[in-house]
């Protein structure tokens, strides 16, 4: 089974530099009704695709069975062109550094979109309190894969942490006092697309509010972040796709200023949830490298890092039963979620 037709495709602006970039979203199973979808556990994710001159976009078949996969697992699936790729403006970096704008720019428009329906959907009985804190981690209200294939995967790993993306995308100034100065961003051109996305899902389930999801006030919301690394790069690929450079995270676009983000791969991997699958065929980088690379980060100090090597899987994934062990190794890693 591979990923369906998107239930919504639409654009939102790079970050970067406004470039504007195609995106898709897929709705799980549970999205088929009102009751189903009130259930739903509140989780989503976003599959980024290999490098674009080579001939990759969102309609990877690799993109393609992950995210079928994570839809099967009730995530809200979402995937993006990276500029050059598909209809996306611009064309292809030689950094990667404008790539990094516009990944995190669709992070910022999943979150966004999650927190709106989080909110459209009341629990269950609001009238009982949350259980008492035990010392253990409370649930989250949402979860959020950050996936990517290849060199999705690179970029994906490379994106700041989720305190600095919430931070890029809080609600600009709004009072009468700065109304008269206030211009709109990238920033609240992407808040606007969250917006009317999450207002065409609730139409389609035909569920009614006292409130619209355009009225909804900013609450906060706890916030899962995980990682799903996809035949990961790593030197020399990955020096080549990057042009030697320290990936950093420039937000122009967003700031009028060149304010550049420093970004933190091991950092994030290590505190987080994440899952590299690759196979032991991969001919862009070794089996070898990367168990070495995968087993120094799951013994670094409170790691929650896992690996899976897949037998007989190259770096395309086309050999004969390679695709099904990638979906039982995704399987039982989404369980422990």
């Amino acid at each position: 089974m591979e990923l369906p037709l998107p239930t919504f495709s639409f654009k939102i602006p790079s970050i970067h530099d406004g470039n504007q970039l195609d995106c898709r979203i897929y709705l799980p199973p549970a999205f088929q009704n009102i009751e189903s979808a009130a259930a739903w556990p509140n989780r989503g994710a976003i599959i980024a695709h290999p490098y674009a001159p080579l001939g990759g976009c969102y309609d990877d078949p690799v993109v393609g069975f992950v995210g079928s996969e994570l839809l099967q697992s009730d995530c809200i699936v979402g995937t993006f062109n990276f500029r050059g790729a598909g209809v996306s403006e611009g064309r292809t970096s030689w950094t990667a550094k404008p790539e990094l704008g516009d990944y995190v720019s669709f992070y910022g428009f999943m979150l966004q979109y999650l927190h709106h329906l989080k909110l459209a959907f009341p629990p269950s009985d609001p009238a009982d309190p949350k259980p008492p804190n035990t010392g253990q981690d409370e649930s989250p209200d949402l979860r959020l894969i950050l996936g990517g294939y290849s060199y999705g995967s690179l970029i994906a790993s490379h994106v700041p942490s989720p305190e600095v993306i919430l931070d890029i995308f809080r609600p600009g100034p709004t009072s009468a006092a700065s109304a008269s100065t206030y211009k709109p961003t990238p920033k609240s051109e992407i808040g606007k697309a969250s917006i009317r996305i999450a207002t065409s899902t609730l139409e389609k389930l035909q569920m009614t509010h006292s409130h619209s999801v355009a009225d909804t006030k900013p609450t906060a919301l706890t916030t899962s972040i995980s990682y799903l690394l996809v035949s990961p790069l790593l030197p020399p690929i990955s020096h080549l796709l990057t042009s030697f450079s320290t990936l950093s995270l420039n937000v122009k676009a967003h700031t009028g200023s060149d304010t550049r983000i420093p970004c933190r791969p091991t950092d994030q991997q290590n505190t987080h949830h994440t899952l590299a699958l690759f196979g032991d065929q991969d001919t862009f980088t070794s089996a070898e490298k990367l168990e070495k690379w995968s087993d120094e980060m799951a013994h670094m100090p409170r790691s929650q890092f896992q690996f899976w090597k897949i037998d007989g899987a190259g770096h395309f994934w086309r050999e004969d039963g390679v695709e099904t062990r990638a979906r039982h190794a995704l399987k039982v890693w989404l369980g422990q979620l």
